[in-house]
């Protein structure tokens, strides 16, 4: 085992338990911050990656849902899921630059840096029809293209090798794969389990391509290029988040019942350890410089926090 408890954090709840999407700001001559959408208190909250401190929170984010930072460019971004919007943030300072409205209930979010592009991903009205992912320029501030989904969708993420984005698609169980520059649908990749949910990119000499886990409880792992399928490992239940730290090949996978995170080495394909953390704990946040995971258990009210060494 690798993982190794150091701690656990309260944080102050909300109306309803429940976080969703993490992601951590990089800072160079600085502690990084974790930053989670806790979207039963409607806010992000924050907390130091060195000591485990929470720190404060964002507030008014209503039904906030997706959380992604890009360091160099000091943004913080989020997706309003009750409010049909998403929030611009200078991450250094978390000042608010822009509010814009988006499609139904967005959810992932994907960032294309060159052309300063923000991808949400709607899960349309009611939930799961019409679902269609918006184009928000955020030197813009306002929405330049409307792209409609085959379905549901979840998770996503922006390959700068291939000048697309990537999302998941829960039904059909497919893997999209859109233009960055066109907005079109390039194609649709088949997912041989049910459900995709969370997605990581990997690059081709740390373990190849696409790394889906699926609701059926399987990790599958497609070739980029030609779709073909890789891998299929097996998941202890229906997994939500995935990270992937580069450093050290390593694939994190969340799943919230019966409550685990898993490893793989990404180079193997092979599954490292699986740890036991709590029932409903589905939402993990990652620092690369300590290589400290954040388990967030709604359950219990905090955040438990793991090294890995």
């Amino acid at each position: 085992m690798t993982l190794r408890a150091v701690g656990f954090t309260p944080v102050p709840p909300g109306a309803k338990p429940g976080f969703d999407h993490a992601d951590t700001y990089i800072s160079p001559g600085s502690a990084g911050r974790v930053y989670v959408a806790h979207t039963g208190a409607d806010r992000v909250d924050v907390l130091d990656c060195e000591s485990g401190e929470y720190l404060r929170a964002i507030p008014e984010l209503p039904g906030v849902a997706g959380v992604l930072i890009n360091s160099a460019q000091d943004l913080l971004l989020t997706s309003d899921r009750a409010a049909g919007r998403v929030s611009v943030f200078r991450a250094s300072d978390e000042a608010l630059l822009a509010r814009v409205g988006v499609g139904p209930h967005p959810n992932g979010l994907a960032f294309d840096p060159e052309r300063r592009n923000l991808f949400s991903f709607n899960l349309g009205e009611p939930i799961g029809t019409s679902c269609t992912a918006s184009v928000v320029s955020l030197d813009e501030r306002r929405v330049v293209s409307t792209i409609p989904l085959c379905g549901r969708p979840r998770w996503a993420a922006f390959d700068g090798e291939t000048g697309a984005v990537y999302a998941n698609i829960s039904d059909p169980p497919v893997i999209v794969e859109i233009d960055a520059v066109t907005y079109a649908v390039r194609r649709e990749l088949k997912v041989p389990a049910g459900g995709p949910h969370g997605l990581a990119l990997v690059p081709r000499d740390r373990g190849a391509g696409l790394w889906c886990a699926a609701d059926e409880g399987r990790l599958v792992v497609l070739d980029r290029d030609s779709g073909e399928s890789l891998a299929s490992l097996p998941l202890p239940g229906a997994p939500d988040v995935v990270i992937y730290d580069a450093a050290l090949s390593r694939l994190y996978v969340a799943v919230g019942s019966p409550g685990t995170v898993s490893a793989f080495d990404t180079e193997g394909k092979t599954e490292r350890e699986t740890i036991a953390t709590e029932e409903g704990a589905h939402t993990i946040g990652w620092d690369p410089r300590t290589r400290r995971l954040f388990v967030f258990q709604p359950r219990s009210g905090g955040v438990a926090i793991f090294n890995d060494s």
